[in-house]
């Protein structure tokens, strides 16, 4: 999995990835998104994630997700998601995900 990390904005960071989100993938994705927001000379509290090129996400990817949004929310930060399948969206709103998250 290819995971491109990208600053926008003052405060922004977008994260786009190919492929499954799943065991395998999922620690180091959640790994580099949060490597990078520490290891930031600028504050990062509006993250986006492109899933336009995800084709699965797993109970541990979206445990991930979870945690990177518990994470961003004591900065009183956004996770938006953009760009996903409505197949995804559905697994997003079958845990409930779709109550507090932002898809674009």
């Amino acid at each position: 999995m290819e995971i491109v990390l990208k600053r926008f904005g003052i405060d922004g960071l977008n994260v786009k990835a190919s492929g499954r989100l799943d065991l395998d993938n999922a620690v180091e994705y959640g790994t580099k998104i949060k490597d990078f927001i520490e290891d930031s000379d600028e504050t990062v509290t509006n993250v986006t994630l492109d899933f336009s090129e995800i084709t699965f996400i797993s109970s541990f990817g979206l445990k991930v997700i979870l945690e990177l949004y518990k994470e961003l929310k004591t900065q009183e930060g956004v996770l938006k998601i953009k760009n996903i399948s409505e197949q995804l969206k559905n697994s997003f709103k079958m845990v409930g995900f779709d109550k507090f998250l932002i898809f674009e």
